[in-house]
């Protein structure tokens, strides 16, 4: 009988937004990474990626649930997993990812990683990689090497074979690297795992206009089953970026010193979040990328507050990425024995509130039209939508989610 060796890769982002301004501590500011032009287009080559994942993931999902994705964390992971990949199966995954390259891929996410880290002292974000591997099983060196030149990845042997001890290590980790919003990734380590690549992101900005807690007050959220419930709707009037399309209007709410931003998408009358989310694409990266120039608005946001958990081979098979998970001779750059993927778990935690967010947002928007002198447009977020957050001047997507319930 043929024996089988797999690896697993596990891809996880966390953020958050409760905590008071007091309790939040900005990491020590670094020297300032500029992205290249060169790595600027290979984000935009591989922007697609991230958006047919969010899309087929939000196909499969149950109606009225929220979906919640990080693609920067996904990327990450997958690019370390790229480094061991040869032949087809290497082709098949640049192909699907959106990428030439592995050299190509590699340098751009170091890049990117740098870059998004330093963008912008008031915003704390962290991007962190490790690779987790069978103590005694020998990996190939030239694979690690690439993953601490270009992933800084801690790299560490573990006695697999005391699975509840390894499992402790590795998910402490993962509870130390996102300051425990995520307690844990990895629910198992078998006999046949000898590697588990992991990627961990962690978001933590104040708006650069505070919503006034004294403002906040109860008021309708219109779910997409006709129902209604009550959140937390949080209020302020401030100069913002607003924007609209045929099926939505949007709005960019900045972080810190503004390199950072969310921004919501809110459907049009007779559209679903849905209906946006099937036509996002690299064009949508671009106007979000755009200056729309500030006016003010009267803005009304819920707060939320929502995690979600994916086992992604499923849609990463239906976007075209199938040798991964079966063909045991698509690994070599790892070992020479028979590798494959076998499981990736992706999970993301948000929070949204008066103070900012790690992780995501979301933002109804409302217009009123009047022949008397111009008011004070609002964008009142009180029904389902999409929302962003972004870098802004590579327009990196970090996350991407909708929501259709504020409460769950």
């Amino acid at each position: 009988m043929k024996t089988t060796i797999a690896f697993s890769m596990l891809a996880l982002l966390l953020t958050g937004a409760s905590c008071d301004k007091n309790d939040y501590e900005p990491k020590p500011i670094r020297e300032k990474v500029e992205f290249t032009t060169k790595s600027l287009q290979v984000i935009e080559e591989g922007e697609a990626f991230g958006w047919n994942l969010f899309r087929q993931l939000n196909d499969m999902a149950e109606a009225g649930e929220n979906v919640v994705i990080s693609p920067l964390s996904i990327n990450q992971a997958f690019g370390m997993a790229i480094n061991g990949a040869t032949g087809e199966n290497l082709e098949e995954m640049l192909d699907v990812l959106g990428y030439q390259t592995s050299n190509e891929l590699n340098g751009a996410f170091k890049n990117l990683r740098e870059a998004l880290e330093t963008a912008d002292p008031k915003v704390e974000l962290g991007v962190v990689n490790s690779a987790w591997y069978r103590d005694g099983y020998v990996i190939k060196d030239d694979f690690f090497q690439s993953l601490r030149d270009y992933y800084n990845a801690e790299i560490t042997g573990l006695n697999f074979n005391d699975a509840t001890n390894s499992l402790n290590i590795i998910n402490n980790w993962v509870k130390n690297k996102t300051k425990g919003k995520i307690p844990s990734i990895v629910e198992e380590i078998t006999p046949e795992h000898i590697l588990f690549l992991i990627n961990a992101v962690y978001f933590n900005g104040e708006w650069a206009s505070r919503f006034d807690k004294k403002q906040t007050a109860n008021a309708p959220f219109y779910l997409s089953n006709g129902e209604t419930v009550s959140v937390k709707m949080m209020h302020q009037k401030e100069n913002f970026e607003i924007f609209h399309q045929e099926n939505f209007s949007g709005i960019k709410l900045p972080y810190g010193n503004e390199s950072y931003f969310m921004t919501i998408l809110l459907p049009h009358e007779g559209i679903s979040t849905d209906d946006i989310i099937s036509g996002l694409s690299k064009e949508t990266t671009d106007f979000l990328k755009n200056d729309y120039g500030k006016i003010e608005v009267e803005v009304f946001l819920p707060r939320f507050k929502t995690e979600s958990k994916f086992k992604l081979i499923p849609a990463l098979q239906a976007l075209g990425m199938e040798r991964a998970f079966y063909d045991v001779t698509g690994f070599h750059n790892i070992a020479n024995d028979k590798i494959i993927i076998s499981d990736v778990v992706h999970k993301t935690f948000i929070e949204v509130d008066e103070r900012g967010t790690e992780a995501a947002a979301a933002t109804s928007i409302g217009f009123i039209t009047t022949s008397m002198p111009p008011a004070t447009p609002q964008f009142r977020v009180d029904r389902p939508f999409v929302f962003t957050i972004n870098e802004k001047s590579s327009g990196a997507v970090l996350f991407a989610g909708k929501i259709e319930n504020p409460l769950k």
